[in-house]
């Protein structure tokens, strides 16, 4: 006999202060102001329906910040974690909403989908700029409608979802290129958070060390080797390209190879003793200096990001210095949205007239 679907289980509201903090919530590390801007935030949507986008570079933590919004959401129901870039576009819907017998060839069995796997829970999708336009479709009606249909299905099942989405790219260059649905992307950022890299907040690497050495320590059952002044100090000034990651890993890495009670430099990894990496920084007022080198230390993916950032920006800076700092006049002659010249201005933290700088 086939087993019983189980029940729906709908939306309770927030669950009592101290049984969430009994469950061991995932971590948000740091004392710096943008990371108590983000945890509040968290804490205010949390106990929401609302749909929620996370922004940030590889490796930042967006799927610890969406965690630690499940966590505090009173859901309970399951996280269910995808990550939209490993789905083959051919299965994509297959994967996300299920199948009936017979709906394609090899489909012998009826087979249900990750919505479905995520009732009552919170659904997360990472790089959900990855998605197929027909599956940014079928996901739009769940996100307006509550309801999705297996392929082959000749009815729609409605779903208790809360959606969470991730990007490290923005969304609205893949609108402009009509790679992304404008309005599913204003449907996912009715709540948006941004996760800074962590060369933003160095002060807080200090913290994140002692957290990520206790933790390997207990993954591997090994002592916690306590770090020299010269290895601490050079790990507080590395720019850590892949950000939170890259230090844990980092930080395993040591855990793992240390003989004996004291770490060293001896004990990094071996390119972390090489040529300390130039990270992109902030482009500067003047659009006519030096585009950003090419980062080849970078997977290419990242790498493009930031030179395309660099990019942006400076094409922004210029072309508000020719329209007098007018940003319509400016978006008008650029053929974008205002919308599109607003967020380049606030992601590189430059005013909307360059004659202020």
């Amino acid at each position: 006999m086939a087993p019983r679907e189980a029940p729906l289980t709908r939306y309770p509201g927030p669950r009592p202060l101290g049984a969430a903090l009994a469950e061991r919530p995932p971590l948000l590390i740091g004392e710096h102001a943008s990371m108590d801007r983000l945890r509040h935030r968290i804490e205010q949507v949390a106990s929401t329906p609302l749909p929620v986008l996370i922004i940030g570079e590889t490796g930042t933590g967006k799927e610890v910040a969406a965690r630690q919004v499940h966590h505090l959401s009173g859901r309970r129901g399951p996280f269910v974690a995808v990550d939209c870039g490993a789905l083959s576009p051919s299965l994509v819907e297959a994967e996300l909403f299920g199948y009936e017998r017979g709906a394609f060839t090899g489909a012998n069995q009826r087979r249900e989908g990750l919505v479905h796997a995520a009732r009552g829970g919170t659904f997360f999708l990472d790089e959900v700029g990855e998605l197929t336009l027909e599956a940014q479709t079928r996901l739009l009606r769940l996100l307006e409608q509550g309801t999705y249909r297996p392929l082959g299905a000749e009815t729609e099942r409605t779903s208790d979802i809360r959606v969470v989405a991730a990007t490290w790219r923005e969304l609205d260059e893949g609108i402009e290129q009509g790679t992304f649905r404008r309005d599913l992307y204003h449907r996912l950022a009715v709540v948006e958070l941004r996760l800074p890299p962590l060369r933003d907040r160095q002060e807080d690497i200090s913290a994140l060390l002692e957290h990520f050495l206790a933790q390997s320590a207990a993954q591997t059952g090994r002592s916690v080797p306590r770090l020299d002044a010269r290895l601490r100090a050079w790990l507080e000034d590395w720019p850590w390209p892949g950000n939170v990651r890259e230090l844990r890993n980092v930080v395993q890495y040591i855990v793992a190879m240390t003989r004996g009670p004291h770490a060293s430099l001896e004990d990094l990894p071996p390119r972390l003793l090489g040529e300390r990496p130039e990270l992109a920084v902030t482009p500067t007022p003047d659009p006519t200096a030096s585009q950003a080198v090419v980062r080849t230390d970078l997977p290419y993916m990242e790498a493009r990001r930031l030179w395309l950032d660099d990019f942006q920006e400076r094409y922004v800076l210029a072309l508000l210095r020719e329209h007098g700092g007018n940003v319509s006049a400016a978006a008008r002659a650029a053929d974008m949205d205002r919308r599109s010249i607003q967020r380049i201005l606030k992601r590189a933290d430059l005013p909307a007239d360059p004659r202020e700088s």
